[in-house]
């Protein structure tokens, strides 16, 4: 990997830092891939810790951030995590700071520049962002602790979901500890049967579009309207990445062939026809079909209207089983899954992409006990933990433990979608670049999407401007 984009980001924090005192914060939030969002208020972060050794009479603080920790089924899940462990380890305190997915990753950024993050960073969507964070930062492995001979010598390599992508130039940089998920469609049972919709019948693209058609029903005396479909309209970074994943993706419109190198001006596909096409597509469900809600809604409040009855399908993954459950346990009898469908492009049927979604933890090349860190969190690789794990909704990445008869016995739902994701989806997905520029054009492409699927704009004219800057900042290098 390269690191000289680090001087450039550094540079734009300083600047953003100064321009903070005269100008208010921009409201864009930053840009990342599908995963959980947030549900309640963020939890008051602690100040980082790690930097100094303790005293003789002091417990050994291990401090961690999270952006999954501001969810109620994850933050029930990682205090039961501290409990157990703690009364294991009774000289180690863990201490969560916990900040909102759209805060996150700028955050992380300030803080890795200026070194004050935590000693433990989570970061979802696995390796996805490990490019753009770990170059901020000199060294073989950056911002990160080279964790080769932990991995070894624990023999975890083989025995976690995507283990195998958690590498910096070519070290371990982060373990898969926690749990993992792909994405799918998610129902409202009753709705799907008061429709007369049978959900194996939606294979393609077309079929869920007819079905979400079908569930589109105008407001009935005192009985509010309601839409087949809830996208994320909104600031979110979602508003780009679930249409990237449902539709774009399939069929190879991606920031570069198969996202794979060379990462040049002249490989860039953002503004390629197989995009334009998905744009459209995506577009016209939104405006020409209105299966969605009007307004503006972010991820966290389009899974209110699905909760409430107001949608009946919504692109989501295994912890949205987790929230559910914690949202109102009733609504786990009304709750269905069926795969994200084909795509059907000219006359040919391409299959969903199996991006594994897996929560990750890294450890901070400031962190004063990496020794201590790792325990923590190879503690949560273990059995007893997996089990607690389960509670967060998302599927356990200890293989030995979510491969058991017991656990699909008990999680139907993700037993089911780990089906689909063996059988239907294709593999190896063509997830987005680790690159450093990765954070800039996912920038673009979110300003895009907005454009498109909020305001209507007019396609064309955005991907061939999106183009422009996906291309510039592949060059900013």
């Amino acid at each position: 990997m390269k690191t000289s984009l680090k001087f450039v980001v550094l540079f734009t924090i300083i600047t953003m830092l100064l321009a903070a005192c005269a100008a208010p914060a921009p409201t864009d939030a930053p840009v990342a891939p599908e995963a959980p969002v947030v549900t309640e208020a963020p939890v008051e972060p602690e100040a980082p810790v790690a930097t100094e050794a303790p005293g003789a009479e002091d417990k050994i603080v291990i401090s961690m951030e999270a952006s999954a920790y501001v969810e109620a089924a994850h933050k029930m899940v990682y205090d039961e995590l501290e409990k157990m462990y703690e009364a294991a380890n009774p000289n180690i305190d863990i201490v969560y700071n916990g900040y909102p997915y759209a805060d996150f990753w700028d955050k992380l950024t300030t803080e890795i520049v200026t070194g004050t993050e935590s000693c433990i960073i989570e970061m979802q969507s696995g390796a996805q962002h490990y490019g753009t964070y770990a170059a901020l930062r000199e060294g073989e492995t950056g911002a990160f602790v080279n964790l080769d001979s932990y991995i070894e010598k624990a023999g975890l390599a083989e025995k976690l979901v995507d283990q195998g992508s958690l590498t910096y130039n070519g070290h371990y940089i982060g373990l898969s500890d926690y749990a993992w998920g792909s994405r799918a469609i998610y129902y409202r049972k009753s709705l799907f049967q008061e429709a007369g919709i049978d959900p194996a019948t939606i294979k393609t693209n077309d079929d869920f579009l007819q079905a979400a058609i079908k569930l589109t029903k105008p407001a009935e005396g005192d009985k509010p309207a309601q839409y087949g479909f809830g996208a994320v309209l909104s600031t979110h970074s979602f508003v780009w990445d679930e249409m990237k994943t449902f539709i774009a993706r399939p069929i190879g419109a991606m920031y570069t062939k198969n996202n794979q190198p060379p990462y040049t001006a002249d490989n860039v596909l953002v503004d390629s026809p197989e995009m334009k096409w998905a744009f459209k597509w995506w577009q016209d469900m939104i405006f020409t079909h209105k299966v969605t809600p009007p307004g503006s809604f972010d991820k966290a409040q389009e899974r209110e209207l699905f909760w409430n009855g107001t949608v009946a399908m919504s692109i989501d993954g295994p912890w949205f089983v987790g929230m559910t459950r914690a949202e109102d346990p009733a609504l786990m009898d009304d709750l269905g899954v069926f795969p994200s469908p084909m795509v059907n492009y000219n006359g040919t049927l391409y299959p969903f992409h199996g991006e594994t979604y897996a929560i990750t933890h890294l450890i901070s090349s400031n962190c004063a006990y990496p020794d201590e860190a790792w325990k923590f969190m190879e503690f949560m690789t273990t059995m007893e933990a997996q089990q607690v794990i389960t509670g967060s909704g998302m599927i356990p990445s200890n293989l030995d433990f979510s491969l058991s008869e017991g656990y699909k016995a008990a999680e139907p739902l993700n037993a089911q979608l780990a089906a689909f994701v063996d059988e239907l989806y294709y593999f190896p997905a063509a997830v987005d670049p680790n690159i450093p520029q990765l954070g800039e054009m996912e920038r673009i492409m979110v300003d895009a999407a907005q454009e498109a699927f909020i305001t209507g704009g007019d396609v064309n004219t955005i991907l061939d401007q999106a183009g422009i800057d996906v291309r510039a900042a592949i060059e900013s290098q």
